[in-house]
């Protein structure tokens, strides 16, 4: 039976791309076309999750990308086609770690209400971040997601959600994980999956940008597909794909700096922290010296750097030890005192 679904999916692969190569690019709708979709989405999802409190859990369905290339408007309204169950509360998908400034959400009856750091969030919830807001989240499968400013975003559950406008920023963790962890980001343009990565997502009216800082990120939408990898940035404007470089510690990645989660530093060796600190800033840590190195990796630490971005953690847990960094665009180099 695998070996059968596999060719079925495989078929229907094939099928997709004939129909794109066979219609060819088509044109972006205009600002007003998109947002009647954003609205159609928005009702549709509100429908759905009225729905739950009447419907018998059913098996989900999503409808294939192929059908999505028949319309836009179909394809972000099938991704809210949900069927779960209803005679139980709706699961909780992902808790807030952080908040700047004000983060609202709308559990489904359209009155928005202030979230406060460790409020939890269930499945058909929307969140919208206010214009000088911004907020870390941690999904049930372990992923992380973290909100720019103006930004809002409704989950269905903690492998799909969709983006209505604004930025997200993903980090699905340093090492593979299980397909649990696997997320869908979906918006009225095109959807984003990745395959176990940190990436970028950003909606400006009918333009969508995807940049990748680590792993592989696959760009779906009825005119158009693509992979990028890290340090690639793809723009899907006009129903093309285009591709450009971006640096991991370009200036467009900053502000997820200001929404880092809190680490802990109970326990972990310096060398472990900076490992942290250098994923979160694109860099890469390097040693002046063998006897550096040492001292990092021997080197326990204790507290906390909650709040404090990943720069200014660095200076302050060094301060403590008899290390001494020196942060630049693309690595932070650690020198031993005296060097």
């Amino acid at each position: 039976m695998k070996e059968e679904q596999a060719m079925q999916d495989s078929d229907d692969e094939a099928t997709v791309a004939a129909l794109l190569r066979a219609t060819g690019p088509r044109p972006m709708p205009s600002r007003e076309a998109m947002a009647a979709v954003r609205e159609a989405v928005e009702a549709e999802w509100r429908s759905v999750t009225t729905a739950r409190a009447h419907e018998r859990r059913r098996p989900r369905r999503y409808a294939s990308w192929a059908a999505a290339a028949a319309s836009i408007a179909v394809a972000a309204v099938a991704v809210w086609a949900v069927r779960s169950n209803l005679d139980s509360p709706a699961a909780t998908v992902a808790s807030l770690v952080r908040i700047e400034g004000e983060v609202q959400q709308d559990g489904g009856d359209g009155r928005w209400t202030s979230l406060a750091r460790g409020d939890s969030v269930r499945e058909g919830a929307q969140l919208r971040t206010t214009a000088a807001g911004r907020a870390a989240i941690v999904l049930s499968s372990g992923v992380e997601l973290r909100l720019d400013h103006a930004t809002r975003v409704a989950f269905e559950d903690a492998g799909h959600a969709t983006l209505f406008e604004g930025a997200a920023y993903v980090d699905s963790g340093s090492a593979p994980g299980p397909a649990a962890r696997d997320l869908v980001l979906a918006t009225p343009v095109g959807r984003v999956r990745h395959l176990g990565t940190q990436y970028l997502v950003r909606l400006d009216d009918s333009t969508l940008q995807v940049a990748v800082r680590e792993g592989r990120v696959a760009l779906e939408s009825p005119t158009a597909t693509a992979i990028a990898g890290p340090d690639e940035q793809l723009t899907l404007a006009d129903g093309q794909v285009s591709r450009a470089p971006l640096a991991g510690s370009a200036a467009d990645w900053q502000w997820i700096a200001d929404v880092t989660p809190p680490f802990s530093l109970e326990g972990r060796t310096v060398e472990e922290f900076l490992l942290w600190a250098a994923r979160e800033t694109g860099r890469t840590v390097a040693y002046a010296t063998p006897e550096a190195g040492r001292q990092a990796r021997s080197v326990t630490l204790s507290g906390s750097v909650e709040d404090l971005a990943p720069d200014a953690a660095i200076q302050a847990v060094l301060s403590t030890t008899s290390l001494k960094p020196v942060i630049g665009t693309d690595r932070i180099r650690i020198e031993a005192a005296g060097n």
